[in-house]
């Protein structure tokens, strides 16, 4: 049986943390390590079921679609069927507006003719700006859709990390990434315990830890230690680094005089 305690579970930066903290512990060190195979993603149990709900919903328009045609289909049969009553009435009318029409028509002023070429070049001329407006926005969204494909092409899927033990003092981390997104993440009531040997190295560590993370207790001399600082790290994991009472601070080593 192989007990490991602490276990660190990420959801997809588990490479990130195993880098982070080889730079942060000095005496650090990377003992086995396995990735999952390249192309291996993480598993949202929420965005299937989004998915299957979205889908649902599709094929419920589709079938409420096609009762409406069906309707609509009825609705313009009855108005062939009523209208082809009605054709001879309107023929004979269409024929007497038909001849008004023509008698308006050779009334007409050379002014009114004038009126009507003055709006067709300003017609014109409206139809070549909104032609203009048009090719502008197809290529303001031809540049935006080229940016967003750059984009992601750019962000690469993260390296997925299947096992990992990383050594710091006597203790061994087990780190893998979780291939199902959950709901929860880091608590700090449980969290890593370092003691270190000066203030050099304290101040190092906890400033390191802290680089996009948060202090849960300051750092600073405590009754019980020199130093000390709780601090969540940038992936919300809990440390609390403590240079205990009585630890011999770093003193200049004395060097012998030499005579010649």
């Amino acid at each position: 049986m192989t007990l490991s305690f602490p276990f660190l579970m990420f959801q997809g930066r588990a490479q990130e943390a195993i880098d982070h903290y080889l730079e942060t512990f000095p005496d650090a060190e990377l003992v086995a390590i396995q990735h999952h195979l390249e192309g291996t993603e993480i598993f949202d149990p929420a965005t299937e079921q989004e998915e299957e709900e979205q889908e649902i919903a599709r094929d419920r328009e589709e079938e409420s679609g096609e009762d409406t045609e069906s309707t609509e289909e009825d609705a313009e049969a009855d108005s062939v069927d009523e209208g082809s009553v009605d054709e001879d009435s309107d023929d004979a009318a269409g024929s007497e507006d038909a001849t008004d029409s023509a008698a308006e028509d050779s009334a007409e002023t050379p002014e009114g003719s004038a009126e009507e070429d003055s709006a067709g070049e300003d017609s014109d001329e409206s139809s070549a700006e909104q032609d203009s407006g048009e090719e502008d926005s197809a290529e303001e969204a031809e540049a935006e859709t080229a940016q967003d494909d750059a984009e992601q092409t750019a962000e690469e899927p993260p390296v997925l990390v299947a096992t990992a033990q990383l050594k710091i003092g006597n203790q061994v981390l087990m780190i893998q990434d979780s291939l199902v997104r959950h709901a929860f993440s880091f608590t700090p009531s449980t969290s890593i315990a370092v003691v270190v040997d000066s203030a050099s190295e304290f101040d190092h560590i906890v400033g390191k830890l802290a680089e996009g993370g948060h202090y849960l207790m300051e750092p600073g001399s405590y009754e019980f230690a020199q130093n000390y600082a709780w601090v969540t790290d940038r992936f919300g994991f809990s440390w609390q680094v403590n240079h205990p009472l009585g630890t011999p601070e770093e003193t200049a080593q004395a060097k012998a005089p030499e005579w010649g």
